[in-house]
């Protein structure tokens, strides 16, 4: 990593953040972190003027997640049902999420995105949540897949065509929960 990403209050940056430059408004004592697939997701020309500056002056960090946090990140996802919700920047994201549980223990960190499936996640994490121009939820919910045509019920979430009869599968919320830690 080439830094130390503990102590210090970290923001996590989604590509929302980013499109608002949040990472230049942040105080002084705080790290701002993303990841290279989030970073991808950066194209128009201002906000990718924002992005270098703030890379260039150490506003923000682009991390490289570790492989098992991937595979946990695919997991998590799986279990709340949000697995079929997420690109591959938002798998990458929720991998760093882990990764900053995992290795900080989640302290002070809060997760900027107005992606409210990476803010269910983060929310099941113990993250803290801050919007960009919506407003976050403060609940966890876990999603099944219901068959459309046959009624079929997937608890993994991983589907989206029935394996029973091949009819396309819906999110249906399952359980809400208030949040916590769950790792």
């Amino acid at each position: 990593m080439g830094f130390n990403l503990c102590g210090d209050v970290i923001y996590v940056l989604d590509a929302a953040a980013l499109f608002a430059s949040y990472q230049l408004m942040l105080p002084h004592n705080s790290k701002a972190v993303t990841t290279k697939e989030v970073v991808e997701e950066v194209r128009d020309l201002d906000s990718r003027a924002s992005l270098e500056l703030s890379l260039s002056a150490g506003k923000l960090v682009i991390v490289d997640v570790p492989d098992k946090f991937l595979v946990e990140a695919v997991r998590v996802a799986g279990d709340l049902g949000e697995f079929s919700k997420l690109s591959k920047a938002d798998i990458s994201l929720t991998a760093l999420m882990i990764m900053l549980v995992r290795v900080c223990g989640g302290v002070d960190v809060f997760v900027v995105t107005d992606d409210y499936s990476l803010q269910n996640i983060a929310n099941y994490l113990g993250l803290r949540v801050l919007g960009v121009k919506r407003r976050t939820i403060d609940k966890v919910v876990k999603y099944v897949s219901v068959c459309r045509l046959c009624g079929y019920v997937d608890n993994t979430g991983l589907g989206v065509v029935c394996p029973v009869c091949g009819g396309f599968m819906s999110r249906r919320p399952s359980t809400v929960k208030s949040f916590g830690k769950c790792c």
